[in-house]
């Protein structure tokens, strides 16, 4: 019953899985491939003299009337971009991404999130371009690889034999099929479970509170109190209260009472482009009003703290990042080797029938 099940579920969702699997390994290397790949990111200077606060003065006038800035990231390297998030008031219902030269402060590229390749390829792996109904569906193949990875081990597990053999096409794409699966077992159970968590966030965050308590965030509000201070000032009262930290992401105030979040990373961060950790910052005296250190918090809030790099790689290297493109790869190499090993063994039945 069991092999039944694991044979007719693959056959008929593995395409799904091989196409998220595809797109997860593309993403892996998703700015890398942007900046690559988008004539206005290629030559971009390898100097970040411009004021963070004339970036964002540029990006804003550049972005349509009805756009919102919402979150500044800052590049991850000399010759890459920052980057100013916008939202669009409604009705209209989309996000516009500004890039900007570190050097200059100039807007080098206007470009609507979900349209240009890269963003089109995020939205495609984690919601197959259908919405919340999509989202839904990846995490489910999320829960289907789990079934997956147990039935396809237990099913092996009388043999424990990891070869593969020339000869007879049935035998090799069975072999194939049970080496590659177990080989890969590891990987895609941290792939499944991150990417479950991911789309699920609320019902796991639930489930591991329920084991290990998880602090929530603080909650801070602020006095207007005249002009606010620009985006350099603040961060440089945060880079002087947090010397070793870098900053990645900014999210700007919606609302005059709402303090400035900075996302940093600090050395107690196991990742390097993700920030985890957060300071508060009134935006009209630059007091820090709160922090939060990622690489310091109960065991429940690092649990989860770890979800994101771990699924995209951050926090695993170069080497890991490889791996993980090749992680990608497997589920497609499993519904390849398994369809084939079903269409083999079907003909040779038919054949032996008609003899």
């Amino acid at each position: 019953m069991l092999r039944t099940l694991h044979k007719i579920i693959g056959l008929t969702l593995g395409a799904i899985m091989t196409v998220i699997g595809l797109s997860g390994s593309l993403l892996v290397f998703d700015h890398a491939i942007d900046d690559r790949i988008t004539p206005q990111l290629r030559s971009l200077s390898t100097s970040s003299a411009a004021p963070l606060q004339l970036a964002l003065s540029n990006a804003i006038a550049a972005a349509p009337d009805n756009a919102v800035a919402t979150r500044i990231d800052l590049a991850r390297g000399p010759g890459a971009p920052h980057m100013v998030r916008f939202a669009c008031r409604p009705p209209d219902d989309c996000t516009i991404e500004a890039s900007i030269d570190t050097a200059s402060g100039a807007v080098v590229a206007l470009r609507r999130w979900g349209e240009y390749p890269m963003s089109w390829l995020y939205r495609f792996h984690y919601t197959l371009l259908s919405g919340d109904t999509g989202k839904t569906l990846v995490g489910s193949m999320g829960i289907i690889l789990l079934f997956f990875l147990g039935s396809g081990i237990y099913l092996w597990w009388p043999r424990k034999t990891l070869r593969i053999r020339a000869g007879s096409s049935i035998r090799l794409m069975r072999e194939l099929h049970q080496v590659v699966g177990v080989v890969a077992a590891p990987v895609l159970l941290i792939c499944a479970l991150t990417g479950i968590t991911l789309v699920f966030y609320s019902q796991v965050h639930t489930a591991v509170d329920f084991f290990a308590p998880v602090a929530a965030k603080p909650q801070f509000h602020v006095s207007p109190a005249g002009q606010p201070k620009t985006i350099d000032e603040l961060l440089d009262s945060v880079q002087t209260r947090y010397p070793a930290a870098s900053v990645k992401r900014i999210y700007l105030p919606r609302r005059a009472s709402q303090p400035l979040q900075v996302r940093l990373n600090t050395p107690d961060e196991a990742w390097s482009n993700h920030g985890a950790s957060v300071a508060w910052i009134n935006p009209y005296n630059g007091e820090v009003m709160g922090f939060w250190n990622a690489g310091k918090l109960p065991p429940g809030n690092t649990l989860l703290t770890w979800v994101f790099p771990l699924h995209n790689a951050d926090a695993l290297g170069f080497a890991g990042r490889i791996l993980w493109v090749v992680a990608g790869l497997v589920p497609g190499l499993l519904f390849i080797s398994g369809l084939l090993f079903w269409w083999l063994k079907k003909r040779s039945k038919a054949a032996l029938k008609a003899q």
